[in-house]
């Protein structure tokens, strides 16, 4: 006769109440105001890739309470990925807090902060923390790193009553903060000559070293095994769960190719071609399936075509970008490093950043209407609410005139038939102002945008 394996849930709660919370180096919060405890709260659920520094948020918050004068024992934090729970009970959520307000029961009814990590490893997670939230006088933060915490997870579960924050890896700012770099204030615009070398050099460094924050003090050899097994990780433990075992070595496979393609057209029929090419039995409908939950477990990001129609183009190709540049380094062969699309990877994060909480079309590419079919990689803005109001290209540099004609050609176009519109053309050195007939398009170094305030 087996037993039934039951976790010591009062030794467990009791270590979590005594955890000495780390201090770590402070991120833009992702949360502006965690509201006081009260029934009815919306839940805060921080998703994002593994290994992003969802947790060390939950530290952050916590800190700033205990700062604030909020009493130790009015907030919990548990982490559900704790071995000591496995096999997990069906009812270890319930266990675990009802525990915990059996040895703090003045919680209860004066308000609680809970912050639950990693909940999705637990059963009936969803139904469970909206009953908190709407039973019980608390404050509630999830985390969970899963294509169970997607996006679409969320919307079907929780019937508005939840607020979706995404957490990426460090914005170029925080890598200078993680790093003791000081950097300035970019909304002015001159710099010593000794800043403005100070600042490529960090961003150039941005650009191979990413910014997961679990790799940042790492060598660089431990840095690239390191943010490969991430990626495997997620294909192992978000992607394969959905898709089955049997299918591991091929989510592999298109995670590689998506992370090295970032910054281009992905074409589905174009991957499946490849893949044949190399002995894999594949067909169209799966491998768009395996890049899907790679996009629900925020391996990577598909960026549509601009359009004004609510039915979307379908001969329109999406254009891919990777979760970090430092990830597309650690994954890409020698012969395939292409910093230019590490940086248009690393301008489209940062908009993402500035762009949460808007529609997720919000960030679009354009191919203009012409004979040429001229690029504009980046165009901000919602389509369907309003013109979009901002058009960016990203180039490494405009030494050549090709180059230089190229950017500039598409984004005056794009002001001709936008009246109005901000453009921007991105690069790694250059500043200056490039006038036009349609109106004048800013030339700005990387390192200079990516610390502007929005």
């Amino acid at each position: 006769m087996t037993t039934h394996h039951r976790p010591d849930y009062p030794s467990l709660v009791r270590e979590m109440r005594e955890y000495h919370f780390p201090t770590p180096i402070r991120r833009t919060p992702i949360i502006d105001d965690l509201p006081a405890p009260a029934m009815f709260n919306l839940v805060h659920i921080l998703t994002g890739m593994r290994r992003c520094g969802k947790t060390f948020h939950l530290f952050q918050l916590i800190n700033d309470l205990l700062d604030s004068g909020v009493p130790r024992d009015r907030i919990f934090y548990f982490n559900f990925a704790d071995e000591r729970l496995q096999p997990m009970p069906d009812d270890a959520l319930d266990q675990v807090i009802t525990e915990f307000w059996r040895q703090c029961p003045e919680s209860r009814t004066d308000g609680t902060y809970l912050f639950l990590d990693e909940v999705q490893e637990a059963e009936h997670w969803q139904g469970f923390c909206q009953r908190l939230s709407e039973h019980e006088t608390v404050t509630l933060v999830i985390t969970g790193s899963s294509s169970k915490l997607s996006s679409e997870e969320i919307s079907t579960n929780f019937r508005g009553r939840s607020y979706s924050h995404e957490v990426l890896p460090l914005s170029f700012r925080e890598y200078c903060d993680f790093h003791h770099i000081d950097a300035p204030d970019a909304n002015s615009d001159s710099f010593s000559p000794q800043t403005v070398t100070e600042m490529e050099s960090a961003f150039d460094r941005y650009l191979i070293d990413g910014g997961f924050p679990g790799v940042q003090s790492l060598p660089p050899a431990g840095r690239i095994d390191m943010l490969q097994s991430y990626m495997r990780d997620v294909v192992a433990r978000d992607v394969a769960e959905r898709l089955g075992r049997g299918d591991i070595i091929l989510a592999n496979q298109i995670a590689l190719f998506a992370l090295r393609n970032t910054g281009c057209e992905m074409s589905v029929s174009k991957l499946t071609a490849q893949l044949e090419q190399v002995g894999y039995k594949l067909y169209w409908n799966k491998a768009r399936r395996i890049l899907d939950l790679l996009e629900q477990a925020f391996l990577c990001y598909e960026v549509n075509e601009y359009t004004t129609s609510l039915k979307p183009d379908s001969t329109a190709v999406p254009k891919i970008y990777a979760e970090d540049p430092g990830l597309v380094y650690a994954v890409s062969r020698a012969n395939q490093q292409d910093i230019g699309k590490r940086l248009e990877t690393a301008v489209y994060l940062e908009l993402r950043r500035r762009q949460s909480g808007h529609r997720t079309d919000f960030i679009t590419s354009l191919t203009l209407p012409t004979s040429k079919q001229e690029k504009v990689d980046f165009l901000i803005g919602d389509a369907l609410g309003a013109e979009p109001y901002s058009a960016m290209q990203v180039t490494v540099n405009m030494d050549s005139s090709k180059t230089r004609a190229r950017e500039i050609t598409a984004l005056e176009r794009s002001m001709k038939r936008m009246p109005g519109i901000e453009s921007t053309i991105i690069s790694l050195r250059e500043s200056g102002i490039e006038h036009t007939d349609n109106g004048p398009i800013r030339v700005i170094p990387a390192w200079q945008w990516a610390l502007r305030q929005q």
